[in-house]
């Protein structure tokens, strides 16, 4: 079978959405003689130099508009049309190749969003959308506390769903597809009833680092707590400081570590501050990757509180690492975490005060588990990460098509 994958973003090593191209391309070898990648040119340096770019099988078409388009893309206002080129591009760039020697079938990986569409329904062979996102929003109950700013962010957000449901492009793509995946059952909203008979829920992520074999977790005098990621308002960061003010007041010990940057961060220092534990709440910045894997035995559990996220790799990260996580009950994280492996806080019959405080209960939950219970919970968190791999992902994704 000769596989055909549309993927604008796709690199190694990178995270987020290349790292979903890179691993989609790497794990579709095994159900396709051939595996042909449609990409940008700008990814081709950072392709080849990965060894795993010369599998056997394993072939990178790159693509990208002209010059005057890519200039045009510097300005936010032509964002959206420089996307909708590309994605035209790619097609009749697609369509070439396909006359050439024809593909089987055709995926859509990344984006995984469809705002900005895809026209390789057009090819006429089977055509496979996603898992793709962007119905995720934060709950109102859950803005209050946001600064202006944030809650103008997230109004912009909600129009942009609105426009995305309505929008020609998707509908067409739609229409087109034989499967439409979806990351949450927010997403699947975004289908119109008449196409939503072809779609189904799957993470659009999983774990590509190796399990931690030895779950023994390093002792510690007092809770600590980690937060990876960026600082943005949508992350809920702003929660997870307020629920440490909670720990604190029966735990004077408990800490908390912020590892990431982003624009959040000085507003972020102020509700320490304002909460009366800036003390112990550190700002670690950025850190390397792997560094970051290999610290998650240092903390007792990750905190991720994140308001709509679709995905949530560093969660995964932390399982497969024996790390329990609290996060609430929305976007990608409230599917991959379970009871098993940490605690997923409900938001559906509560205001924001109250999801802190179960965040708190959370934290102090796991803080006061015995040696023997942590090992054990570490033992899961592992487990629940094998069972989110990207070979489990891939096999249900391209499975269910034969």
């Amino acid at each position: 079978m000769r596989v055909l994958l549309s993927a604008y973003a796709c690199e190694p090593n990178r995270g987020s959405e290349p790292e979903v191209g890179w691993q989609r391309a790497l794990h579709m070898l095994a159900f396709a003689d051939e595996v042909w990648v449609l990409t940008r040119s700008n990814n081709q340096a950072v392709i080849e130099a990965d060894p795993l770019s010369n599998s056997d099988g394993l072939h990178f078409i790159y693509y990208d508009l002209p010059n005057w388009a890519l200039k045009l893309k510097r300005y936010s206002c032509f964002t959206r049309a420089y996307f909708i080129l590309w994605q035209w591009g790619a097609y009749r760039e697609a369509a070439k190749r396909h006359r050439e020697k024809p593909f089987d079938r055709v995926y859509h990986v990344t984006f995984a969003s469809m705002q900005f569409g895809s026209f390789m329904g057009k090819l006429g062979i089977p055509f496979i959308v996603g898992p793709i996102a962007g119905g995720e929003r934060a709950p109102f109950r859950l803005r209050k506390s946001l600064p202006i700013r944030g809650q103008v962010t997230e109004l912009v957000r909600d129009l942009g769903i609105v426009i995305q449901r309505c929008s020609p492009l998707s509908r067409s793509a739609f229409a087109a597809a034989d499967r439409i995946y979806v990351t949450t059952n927010d997403s699947l909203k975004l289908i119109p009833k008449t196409w939503r008979c072809k779609a189904s829920v799957h993470l659009a992520i999983a774990i590509s680092t190796l399990p931690a074999r030895n779950t023994k977790r390093q002792p510690q005098d007092s809770p600590r707590f980690v937060y990876a990621g960026s600082l943005i308002y949508l992350k809920g960061v702003h929660l997870a400081i307020r629920a440490l003010a909670q720990v604190i007041a029966t735990t004077p010990g408990a800490r908390l570590t912020l590892i990431g940057d982003g624009p959040a961060e000085r507003w972020l220092r102020t509700v320490a501050e304002r909460y009366g534990v800036a003390h112990a709440v550190e700002f670690a910045g950025r850190v390397p990757r792997e560094q970051l894997i290999n610290a998650f035995g240092n903390y007792t559990a990750l905190v991720f509180p994140s308001l709509h996220d679709t995905g949530g790799l560093v969660v995964l990260e932390a399982l497969s690492q024996g790390s329990p996580v609290v996060c609430l009950d929305l976007g990608g994280p409230g599917i991959i975490v379970n009871a098993s492996c940490g605690v997923v806080v409900p938001t559906v019959d509560g205001d924001e005060h109250c999801a802190v405080t179960r965040i708190a209960n959370a934290m102090n939950f796991l803080a006061a588990m015995t040696d023997g219970e942590s090992a054990q919970l570490s033992q899961q968190a592992i487990a629940r990460a094998t069972q989110l791999s990207w070979s489990a992902l891939t096999n249900n994704l391209t499975g269910s098509l034969d």
